[in-house]
């Protein structure tokens, strides 16, 4: 009986690996996509109430298709200094920001999640009257979506018209394949 039982042992040791390896060569591979590498071109542009640019800030990243978290983040800006009380003061953070993630390609272009807030100091209040030192009024432009944008061709993601008059802010983007 150990005799037959050492031998049945020694069967499955010496059939397992070849039935584990007929079953691993049964499932069909999946070669994991191969990565690319993008150029995004960003540009703000704040237009007046004809129509004409006034304003157009331009910023440059390189982003890769592999990985799902947030793979770029662009800060440009300053901290402006307004008066709380006498001799206190707080700092506000005046600029553009982009947060780029989730990058995928397609026979379309490529997608991805894109944040992006402009926020600059105005020169008047929202009436027109001009602001007072130390309290100035702050305009905000902000976005997040999942965007698509063609190769190479510059492409509006986020418009908004100003609030003051009937100027608009808006964000393209123009992407650009590396590899």
């Amino acid at each position: 009986m150990k005799r037959t039982s050492v031998f049945l042992a020694a069967i499955t040791l010496a059939i397992s690996p070849t039935v584990l390896f007929a079953q691993q060569s049964e499932q069909p591979s999946k070669a994991a996509p191969s990565e690319h590498h993008f150029k995004l071109n960003l540009v703000v542009e704040q237009t007046n109430d004809a129509g004409r640019v006034v304003n157009t800030r331009s910023f440059v990243a390189t982003i890769g298709t592999k990985g799902t978290e947030r793979n770029q983040s662009i800060r440009t800006g300053e901290k402006v200094p307004v008066a709380t009380s006498p001799n206190t003061f707080t700092y506000l953070d005046i600029g553009v920001d982009f947060d780029i993630s989730w990058m995928e390609e397609s026979a379309n272009g490529i997608s991805f999640r894109l944040a992006a807030d402009v926020t600059s100091l105005a020169d008047s209040g929202p009436s027109g009257t001009p602001t007072a030192p130390g309290q100035p009024v702050i305009r905000q432009d902000k976005w997040e979506a999942r965007v698509l944008v063609p190769m190479e061709k510059p492409t509006v993601v986020f418009s908004a018209d100003d609030l003051r008059d009937k100027g608009k802010m808006q964000v393209e983007v123009t992407a650009t394949r590396l590899d």
